[in-house]
């Protein structure tokens, strides 16, 4: 299971979101933070069993660090196209019919 959290934070003061960067990404469960513009600060992505799993990671580690303000969990539901890779789209058989 894959999701996508936005995470509103509020920067420390001369350290600014570098730290709260480092702590979130110490997870083993996340696979990406990303530093946002607009409405939200942080993009986390995490990889859990279940959406249990995540929503359990959010409520016990995530959400209780002291710079968190808020946080706003998607839940993958389909994956499309992923790095590149077109997934789950049908290859046509370009081959000749040949009948006896």
């Amino acid at each position: 299971m894959t999701a996508l959290i936005e995470v509103k934070v509020t920067p420390q003061r001369g350290l600014g979101f570098d730290s709260i960067a480092e702590r979130i990404y110490q997870y083993e469960e996340i696979t990406s933070v990303y530093l946002m513009s607009g409405g939200f600060d942080f993009t986390v992505i995490i990889e859990g069993k279940s959406m249990k799993d995540v929503a359990q990671f959010v409520a016990n580690k995530l959400s209780p660090l002291d710079s968190v303000l808020s946080t706003s969990t998607h839940f993958v539901l389909k994956k499309y196209k992923d790095y590149g890779t077109v997934l789950g789209a049908e290859t046509r058989d370009e081959r000749m019919l040949v009948t006896p």
